[in-house]
């Protein structure tokens, strides 16, 4: 018999608190200098519980606590340009770090015991970090390629990249596309595309295993 996850207590629900308070409250930090490093330690409290979210038997957690230093590291040697390319690095391992979460936390939700608040809190996280992993895939992109895009929230250059960036990735992910920020070359449209692509069917997949789910914890359950 296959083993399944059994999530921690209160993982998934301290992560979702810090990544939906560090979406809503870093936009309106970022063009305050003296207290935007509110913002930035904002990423770093929920990189950090991001991994007391994943599984403890998981190698995963290891890996993770493992690339978190560098990954935190780099991002704030970054923020003050104490080397050359410390940015530019901090971004491609917070898209690796991204990637790591997805790959823990899709796992542990297709071994789900049942579908319970921990499941619902998981699934929003994942769908979260998805948002923020474009995020970082899309500050990299400008930062290899400048003028891969264009718009009123990037002119003038500012220091709230990945902030803006994050901001354009969930309206991406939604499709909304309000059409503030456009992509201005082949790759950045390309991964305007698959993010799209990838909302629309994380929606569609999680909606249909959700109620599957829901629908054979009910039948497995004995009546009354």
């Amino acid at each position: 018999m296959s083993k399944r996850a059994q999530f921690s207590k209160h993982g998934f629900r301290n992560l979702l608190f810090f990544l939906l308070l560090y979406i809503f409250i870093s936009p309106f930090l970022v063009d305050y200098p003296s207290i935007a490093i509110i913002t930035h330690s904002l990423l770093s409290f929920t990189l950090f519980f991001s991994v007391w979210a994943v599984q403890k038997r998981q190698n995963y957690r290891s890996l993770a606590m493992v690339l978190l230093i560098p990954v935190l590291a780099l991002y704030w040697l970054g923020l003050y340009k104490f080397i050359p390319f410390d940015l530019l690095s901090a971004y491609a391992l917070l898209a690796l770090f991204y990637i790591l979460l997805i790959i823990a936390f899709g796992g542990q939700l297709i071994r789900a015991k049942r579908i319970d608040l921990q499941a619902i809190y998981g699934t929003l996280c994942l769908y979260l970090i998805l948002g923020l992993l474009w995020g970082a895939l899309y500050s990299l992109l400008h930062e290899l390629s400048p003028g891969s895009f264009s718009g009123a929230l990037l002119d003038p250059p500012n220091e709230s990249l990945l902030t803006t960036f994050n901001y354009f990735s969930m309206v991406t992910l939604t499709t909304l596309g309000y059409g503030d920020i456009t992509p201005q070359s082949h790759a950045a449209g390309a991964l305007c595309q698959i993010e799209a692509i990838t909302g629309q069917f994380y929606i569609a997949v999680v909606v249909a295993w959700l109620v599957g789910n829901f629908i054979a914890d009910r039948q497995q359950q004995p009546s009354k």
